[in-house]
């Protein structure tokens, strides 16, 4: 493998010092500007990429501050409680993956409650700088969209989840939106084909909708056999969720997580005898449950590294342009579903499925959708 170009091997191809290709590639005036358009062209010529780390240390040692031994990034919470976030496992899984991210990448990842008493965003502020954080690590809010108060003009910043609407800042977030569609996939493989949402409006609206949004596109599909509209389950009493069953007589149900479980248990309907669950945020105490599970751990590695990036940038404060980096869900097989084909492998061997007509064309036979 050829090395990795460096500062060096332009200036060998140039025919100029390192310091005179380095002061070209920074744009600076006393360089010729024809000189400096031709160290560009050779350094693109060559693939040279300058090391971020570096880019990092040079801006340290510009702004005349001191070099830590380790860089310090914050994690800041907002919930009524010091520890109230705890209390949330998708929360925590995302603080254990960005804690063991920031460590392999040399940073130190602390626990900051900006409900403190007598905490105002200045005094926070205040307290940030003088503890030469660099990066400021927004947790979800308590609430399903909010803002926090906070001058974060000298640090970066990013966040996790869509629960935070301002300030706008990068965000990593679970792709909840084709979880749905890996959750319908993995049961219609199942042989499912009755497929109803029931979950709590206010988890999904933490999810910008998107499992919401997964689902009602899933139902346009020309080939869908069946439209069940979507349940609420915070509306209405468990009769109200026996009676959409009634009337809907789904096979299979999504719902956000597992308490559905024990609401199906009490009205009478056995999980999955009757009726496959599969839920759309598996926790790790969901022993046996089919669903996708978030990878949280991953998500919260995410943001690190979204932080990390603005400081190795010398970026700060609100991005002109917010990113948001996705991470896809996996599926986890689990006793609340069962394979409908492996039981019925005649019935699916006689014709087309419910909704699909068959049509011959010469000797071929097509499916189309009615």
């Amino acid at each position: 493998m050829n090395p990795k170009p460096t500062l060096q091997t332009i200036a060998d191809r140039a025919g100029l010092s390192r310091a005179a290709v380095s002061l070209a590639l920074r744009n600076q005036p006393d360089i010729p500007e024809a000189t400096r358009e031709r160290i560009k062209a050779i350094a693109e010529e060559v693939g040279y990429r300058p090391n971020p780390m570096v880019s990092a240390l040079m801006a340290h040692i510009k702004g005349g501050r001191a070099l830590p031994e380790a860089g310090s990034i914050v994690f800041l919470t907002a919930f009524p409680t010091k520890h109230g976030w705890r209390d949330y496992q998708t929360t925590m899984r995302y603080f254990a993956g960005a804690t063991e991210r920031a460590r392999e990448m040399g940073y130190a990842l602390d626990e900051v409650w900006l409900k403190e008493p007598g905490m105002t965003a200045r005094r926070m502020d205040s307290i940030l700088r003088n503890r030469g954080v660099e990066g400021v690590l927004l947790a979800p809010l308590p609430i399903g969209r909010g803002h926090v108060s906070l001058d974060i003009r000298r640090f970066a910043v990013a966040t996790m989840g869509y629960s935070l609407l301002r300030p706008s800042v990068h965000r990593a977030v679970s792709y909840h939106y084709d979880s749905v569609r890996l959750a319908l996939q993995e049961l219609r493989r199942l042989g499912y084909r009755r497929i109803g949402l029931a979950l709590n409006r206010s988890q999904d609206q933490r999810n910008a909708f998107n499992w919401t949004a997964g689902y009602l596109i899933s139902q346009e599909n020309p080939r869908a056999t069946s439209r069940i509209p979507i349940h609420n389950l915070e509306v209405g009493d468990d009769q109200t969720l026996a009676q959409w069953l009634d009337d809907w007589k789904p096979d299979a149900i999504l719902s956000g997580n597992s308490q559905i479980l024990a609401r199906l248990e009490k009205l009478g309907w056995p999980v999955p005898a009757k009726l496959g669950v599969a839920v759309l945020d598996r926790a790790l105490t969901d022993d046996g449950v089919a669903g996708i599970n978030q990878q949280p751990e991953i998500v919260g590695a995410g943001a690190v590294d979204l932080i990390v990036a603005q400081i190795n940038r010398n970026e700060r404060g609100i991005p002109t342009v917010p990113k948001v980096m996705l991470t896809g869900g996996v599926w986890v097989p689990g006793d609340t579903v069962r394979n409908l084909r492996a039981n019925a492998p005649e019935a699916e061997s006689e014709g087309p499925r419910k909704g699909i007509k068959a049509k011959r064309k010469g000797r071929k036979t097509v499916s189309v959708a009615d």
